[in-house]
């Protein structure tokens, strides 16, 4: 074997390498892509728990929740402000899912269950007021979603905003 067949030699054993390099990257890009879904989505649950919690340790709150979905403008000045302040987190945590999902970090089927959750919201007298009145304060592609997506949705036939009241079938 001359120097000429060493530096082939070589050659080919550094090429192997770095395709066996780019595999390992590749393997590590993909485990850190799964990492960072997973941290993701364990985020927004989080914040749509922490949400819920709050409204199931205060009757108060959550009375007033039940109020302003049936009819905003019904809603006292203190309460209203109490709605407001409700909605909007939930509103804002909505939005942060819906990003995560256009950026293909929240799975689409996690995406779709907080979806028809907002169209719950969005499908109330209450919450179309809401909207109407708030929803500019929200980004585009969010409120084109919301507006010219969700609201024009027929609810599902067993749709009832926090379990109240029914907003997909007729009042029997």
């Amino acid at each position: 074997m001359n120097l000429n067949d060493l530096a082939n030699l070589g050659q080919v054993i550094g090429a192997i390498a770095v395709v066996v390099s780019l595999i390992y990257v590749a393997l590590q890009i993909r485990q850190n892509t799964n990492a960072v879904r997973a941290a993701t989505a364990q985020s927004v649950h989080e914040h749509f728990a922490s949400w819920y919690h709050l409204l199931a340790s205060d009757e108060s709150l959550s009375q007033v929740v039940i109020d302003g979905l049936k009819d905003y403008g019904s809603l006292s000045e203190k309460d209203k402000a109490r709605f407001v302040a409700t909605f909007m987190a939930y509103l804002s945590y909505s939005q942060n899912a819906f990003l995560k999902w256009r950026q293909g970090m929240l799975a689409p089927s996690l995406w779709l269950g907080w979806e028809q959750i907002i169209m719950n919201f969005a499908g109330t007298p209450g919450g179309r007021a809401f909207w109407k009145e708030r929803g500019y304060l929200f980004g585009e592609e969010f409120r084109r979603h919301v507006e010219d997506d969700l609201m024009k949705r027929t609810p599902h036939p067993d749709a009832k905003p926090m379990g109240a009241f029914s907003i997909g079938r007729p009042s029997e």
